[in-house]
Order: structure tokens, then sequence, then C-alpha cells
């Protein structure tokens, strides 16, 4: 009898794998069929990453499409795409999008399975699979070369060998989550947040003693803190900054907070409408009613353990990204720089909705709960997949997103260059978008004249000015696009002062100067 029941139950899970599994095809198969014509979305990193992609396969080192030294991003993006390269011979702009889909398959199927691992209810395993799916953040990034996808993914092996941890004990499980987390170092700098999330973790484990926990952190952040450090002392010695060149940002605190909140909220729910504050009224009693009823009983610190490492986690990269975009310039926070909290988050809501609908199911009729539960999910997630299905329709009808979109591919002055590549071969070109430029044309050239650091208040020093306005005036074309958003670039106006300059050509979208 016990041999035929658990033969029953194996039959059932292989059958909520399978349907997982098809939810993950599925993501893939939409972003497949959106990347596949005109390539994954481009924008100005992207083109650092393809650029350093194709440096990396064809001459084996870290160059950037300027010529630049690969400092401000890490390397395993650009290396894998690389690698991609070199054994297929695919062009790093058209594997980013078979890479993304890939990525996005699993990423779906394998937050599908850390929901089974935890949840009673198949039907809200399966609601939060499906939120994964059509989240707006994961798609949006997932259509663009970006270097999200894999952080997210490497996000998720992270989480479940820390879960392993936690339940072994093991060296191998330990050794496993270091490894993860070096490689999201290695990623996104962020990265640096699983390090501090899992040595914390490893600290409050109540299962091991105060020996074990300090040998357990050291061997975890030697392994995980090595890659990353080795590639910090690289950029230091190849540029005198471990990072990069970083300037003071242009945002206050209570700025990127409103920027967090407006990003945050809009994933499940309409912004600054009463059924929202509802909602989130609603679901926060229940879940605090559900706390103080299990501690009451001593089970809290037991429901707490699962959840533990993917609040710590928010808890660290929202303090992480809230306080740098205080402090440092870079692009303001969005759907992109918060999507590696997404999946976390998922994990929290509807582990806290399955005990709600335990909690419920005892004092209420079970499935009269399930019913409406399952109803209210369904009834907020058509809220996420409204704003993932404009996405969507947006990529259509713009043929991709970015330098990949049909407004830059049908640009005049891009046609123009296309025409007259071998001014790259003669002279030194200089653009306001030179990232565009290189990602339509292949040719290489820099930014025009700056007069603050990117997204920064902060004016460039003397010998910065000096290097970029001292421009080779003599052999420099200046490509300038009309509707790039530049802000901390001299405008063309204040170039003409400065310069002596002719009008080679000019487009509805753009100029072609050279300098007398």
């Amino acid at each position: 009898m016990a041999a035929t029941i658990m033969q029953y139950l194996k039959h059932i899970n292989i059958y909520k794998h399978i349907a997982l599994a098809l939810l993950g095809v599925l993501g893939s198969i939409v972003i497949l069929t959106l990347t596949m014509q005109h390539g994954a979305g481009m924008t100005p990193d992207s083109v650092v990453y393809i650029s350093v992609a194709r440096n990396l396969a064809d001459n084996n080192n870290f160059l950037t499409y300027n010529g630049s030294d690969l400092i401000l991003q890490p390397p395993l993006y650009p290396v894998i795409l690389a690698s991609i390269k070199k054994l297929t011979s695919i062009d790093p702009q058209i594997s980013a999008g078979y890479l993304n889909a890939v990525l996005f398959g699993l990423i779906i199927y394998l937050s599908g399975l850390f929901l089974l691992k935890y949840l009673n209810s198949f039907t809200l395993i399966l609601l939060g699979t499906i939120s994964v799916l059509i989240s707006y953040a994961l798609v949006q990034t997932s259509l663009m070369t970006l270097s999200e996808p894999l952080f997210i993914l490497l996000i998720l092996f992270f989480l479940y060998y820390l879960d392993k941890f936690r339940s072994k004990q093991d060296y191998t499980s330990l050794f496993l989550l270091s490894i993860w987390a070096s490689l999201a170092c290695l990623t996104r700098y962020t990265g640096v947040i699983l390090i501090l999330t899992g040595m914390i973790f490893i600290l409050l484990q109540q299962k091991s003693n105060l020996k074990e926990k300090f040998s357990h952190s050291i061997i975890f952040i030697l392994i995980a803190v090595l890659p990353i450090s080795s590639w910090i002392i690289r950029n230091y010695l190849i540029s005198g900054t471990p990072l990069g060149q970083r300037a003071e940002s242009s945002y206050s605190l209570s700025q990127n907070l409103g920027f967090f909140y407006d990003t945050l909220l809009p994933w499940y729910l309409p912004a600054n409408s009463i059924f929202t504050y509802l909602i989130l009224f609603t679901f926060l009693s229940a879940g605090w009613i559900l706390f103080k009823i299990n501690y009451d009983k001593q089970f809290s610190f037991k429901i707490i353990d699962k959840i533990f490492p993917s609040m710590l986690f928010i808890l660290f990269y929202s303090c992480i990204i809230i306080i740098s975009s205080t402090t440092t310039a870079y692009d303001r926070i969005s759907d992109r720089l918060l999507s590696p909290i997404y999946i976390p988050a998922v994990f929290i809501l509807f582990f806290t909705l399955d005990k709600i609908l335990a909690w419920l199911s005892m004092y209420f009729n079970k499935y009269a709960v399930f019913i409406f539960l399952t109803i209210g999910i369904i009834s907020l997630l058509r809220f996420p997949l409204h704003n993932t299905l404009y996405i969507i329709d947006e990529f259509r009808m713009q043929s991709g997103v970015g330098y990949n979109s049909s407004l830059w591919n049908n640009s005049k002055t891009i046609e123009f260059l296309l025409r007259h590549k071998m001014l790259g071969n003669r002279y030194t070109l200089y653009s306001n978008e030179p990232e565009a430029v290189y990602a339509l044309t292949n040719l290489k050239i820099e930014y025009s004249p700056a007069k603050t650091f990117y997204n920064s208040p902060q004016l460039l020093n003397a010998d910065q000015n000096k290097n970029n306005i001292l421009m080779n005036t003599k052999n420099g074309y200046l490509i300038w696009f009309n509707n790039a958003d530049r802000n901390f670039l001299f405008t063309i106006e204040e170039l003409q002062k400065n310069f002596d300059m002719t009008e080679v050509a000019s487009f509805d979208d753009g100029e072609i100067y050279t300098f007398n």
C-alpha cells in the first residue's frame, strides 16, 4: 500500500514539474520570437557588452567600442557572449537574444521549483510561476542585451544553495553557494550583496556552533571574493580606480526613495489608487495576524527561516541601490535596476499567501477560502499582464527597442555613415550618440566633449576638460543626432562657439560637421 502511494505521489510530482517546465518553455518562446528578427534591444550599456565580446572573441582583449578598457562593468556577461561567438560564429548582437530566451525560461522554471518546495497549494505555485512569466520588469530586461537576466538566474541558484546549506550544513553546498555568489559579482558589481547576504545568514544559523559559523564564513568569503577581487585589482592597475571613475549623483535620498516606490508598486498594483492601498492594508494585516498567531505557538522562527534569505537579500539590495543612487551617478532607479528583487519578492508573497490560505481554512470553509483567494490573485495578475503585453506590443511595433528599433534603423544620418564608412578609417569620429553609431555601422567613435560626468552635476576637472575639448580638429568629424538626450555633453550651440565647424550634411534626425 505504501509503495502504491509513493508511486502515485511521484507520478503527480512529475506532472507538476512538466507544468512548470512548459511555463518556462513558453517564456523562452516569447523572448525568442520577439528578438529573432531584429535581435535583443540595444542600450548604451548593451553596446559596451557587445563590443567587448567581439574584441574578446577576435583579439582576446577587454576593449570597448572606442578602444577603452572595460572597467565600469564586470566581465562575465561579455565573456559568455564571446564564448558563443567562438563556438558558433554567431555575432553577440544576435546571440544575446538567444541567450536571453534560454535564461528567461530557466528563471521561470527554477522559480517554479522553488515555490514547489515550500508551498502546499499547487494552484498558488502555478500562479506564482505565472507571475514570473508575465512580470513586466523581467520581460523588459529579457528583451534587452543586458546582464540582468544572467544576474537574476545566478541569484536563483544562490538562494537555492543557501537553502540547501541551511538544511544540510555540508561543505559541498557551501562551496557551490560561494561559486554562485562569485559569478554574480563577476556579472554585476552589486553581486557583492549576495556575499553580504550569505555571510549574515551563515553567522545567524542556529544549527551551527560559533566555531563552525566562523569557519564556514571564512571559506565562503574567500571563495566568493577572490575572482571579483582579482578583477578589481586589474581595474586599479589599468585605470587607477577599482570600479571606474564615478561622480556625485544628481538625485537626493528622498527622490530615490520616490523612484523606488514608483518602480516597485506598479509591478502588481496600479499606483496611487484607493484599491491599491486597501489591498496592501489587507495583505499586511493578514500577514501580521498570521505571524502573531504562529509566534504565540513558537512557530514563527521556523516559518520565517524559509523565507529569511530572500528577506535578507531584498533588504540589503534595496538599501544599497537607494544609498548608491544617492551618492553615485548612474541610471536612475528603474525596473531594470530593481528587477533582481522581483523573484525573491514573489517567494515571500506567495509563501505568505500559502500560509494565509492554510490559516483561513482552519476557521472557514476551505473550498470557499481557496476560490476567493485564487480569484483575488488572478485579478491582481491582470494588471502586470496588461503592462507586459504593452511592452511586448511596443517591441513588435518598433521592430525592436533602442538602437535596434526601426527609428534608428531608418536614420538618414546613419544611412549617410554607412555610405561613407571610409571616414572612420581616415578621420577621428565624435558623436553625442557614439553607441548608436557603433551599433549600426561598426565604426570606432568617441563621445563629443562633455561638461559634466554622466548623470551628474559634477563638472569635469581641468585635465578631463582638456582631453575632451581639445579634439583633433584637423582630422575630426562630428556626427550629431538632434533627438539625443545627453545633458552631460556640450550642446551643438556650445560646440559651435568653441570650434570653427562646417556642416557637411544635414538630415531630419541629425547633422554631420567637420572642423576647419
